[in-house]
């Protein structure tokens, strides 16, 4: 990387600690690095989400494609092995976290982080998408800490 790049790099943040939201990240940067339908993906959602994989899997699988449509801009998704996450992938996260209406939600930073990662365009479709997924997980007993 040239010393002129480093300004557009970017930010770089932790990875996440807790085994789900790790799962998913590394869902969310398969399907945008490889594809909707990868089959690494799906194998993930099995192993973490059991045997009903298949709500979770599809409703992130949606949010990922709405994401997409509704931006007016590119968001940066890190390689599947990359040791940390970037800030859109962050926010990506955080929104799948603070979608749903379960007691630690928070549906009005959700869309502000839609707002920032589609560039100010409407993502309604995509929070309403991100709140299904939020509470698919919290009806199985599952919960992102975002």
């Amino acid at each position: 990387m040239k010393q002129s790049d480093s300004a557009n790099s970017p930010t770089l943040l932790p990875m996440p600690i807790h085994g789900v939201d790790r799962a998913v990240l590394i869902m969310m940067r398969r399907m945008g690095g490889y594809g909707l339908r990868d089959a690494h993906a799906a194998m993930l959602a099995l192993k973490h989400f059991g045997t009903g994989f298949r709500q979770p899997l599809v409703l992130l699988r949606c949010y990922m494609a709405e994401i997409a449509q509704a931006s007016e801009r590119s968001i940066m998704i890190a390689n599947c092995c990359a040791p940390k996450m970037t800030r859109d992938e962050g926010l990506l996260l955080e929104t799948l976290a603070q979608a749903g209406q379960q007691p630690g939600g928070n549906p009005e930073r959700a869309q502000r982080n839609l707002q920032e990662l589609t560039g100010g365009r409407n993502a309604g479709r995509a929070l309403t998408v991100a709140s299904a997924f939020s509470n698919a997980l919290h009806n199985s007993g599952i919960q992102l800490e975002g």
